[in-house]
């Protein structure tokens, strides 16, 4: 039997270890990857807790640095096998103003939000690819992504832009994998994640993933609206 493993990018305690919580329910193995080695293992036993039997690991990497990222995932592969999925949730989030905010800022934004994207996304092809066909299975290379990217808001431009070449890179991405049977999809998110929105709860959203992956190919879906716009933009511009 071809064991079944998803690769978060961008672990923490809220989307990435409720998303890699949903598949590990479902018979996954996990791979968290994020920079913060203690919260790591955190969320390692957190995931733990809905799938005991389950392979999670934690790979320790600044998904900024992309030599390291690529060196990182070869590991996982080599530990843990192949992918099915891959999720890419790595972000730096905070308000930025246009003329105060320095270059570098930006690009640092860029290596983690979208060379980090283009990596993992690179690394996954031959995989994904590799599993199209396969019985049982439904590759799948899934991101988080912001309304931001189409609506920008001026107090967190950078944000904004990284976000809308996020948008404009998956798109491409599914214009070469989808005639390869590998679902490329995006849920948009109009809102702050917290545990106590009705709907832009982390465990609600990894739902939505897990629906999305469930997804036979005549009915893919590539961006799926989660929240009200309005919203976000009333919680923001008090920052």
């Amino acid at each position: 039997m071809v064991n079944k493993l998803i690769v978060v990018l961008g672990s923490g305690p809220g989307l990435g270890v409720a998303t890699g919580s949903r598949f590990a329910a479902q018979g996954f193995d996990v791979a968290l990857l994020a920079r913060n080695a203690a919260r790591l293992q955190q969320d390692v036993a957190t995931v733990r807790k809905v799938a005991s039997n389950a392979k999670i690991q934690a790979y320790t990497v600044d998904i900024s640095d992309h030599v390291a990222l690529l060196d990182t995932l070869k590991k996982v592969e080599a530990e843990l096998g192949a992918p099915e999925v891959v999720f890419f949730n790595a972000a730096r989030v905070g308000p930025s103003k246009i003329g105060e905010t320095p270059p570098d800022h930006l690009l640092e934004d860029f290596k983690t939000m979208n060379i980090g994207l283009y990596v993992a996304a690179t690394w996954a092809i031959p995989h994904l690819t590799a599993a199209a066909g396969r019985p049982g299975a439904h590759p799948s290379f899934l991101l988080s992504n912001g309304a931001i990217c189409e609506t920008p808001i001026a107090g967190f431009f950078a944000l904004s832009m990284q976000k809308a070449a996020q948008f404009n890179f998956t798109s491409s991405l599914r214009q070469v994998l989808g005639p390869k049977g590998v679902h490329v999809a995006v849920i948009t998110i109009a809102a702050i994640i917290r545990d106590d929105h009705p709907v832009l709860n982390a465990k609600n959203i990894a739902e939505q993933y897990w629906k999305l992956y469930e997804q036979e190919e005549d009915s893919w879906e590539f961006n799926v609206p989660m929240g009200d716009i309005q919203e976000l933009y009333d919680i923001l511009k008090g920052q």
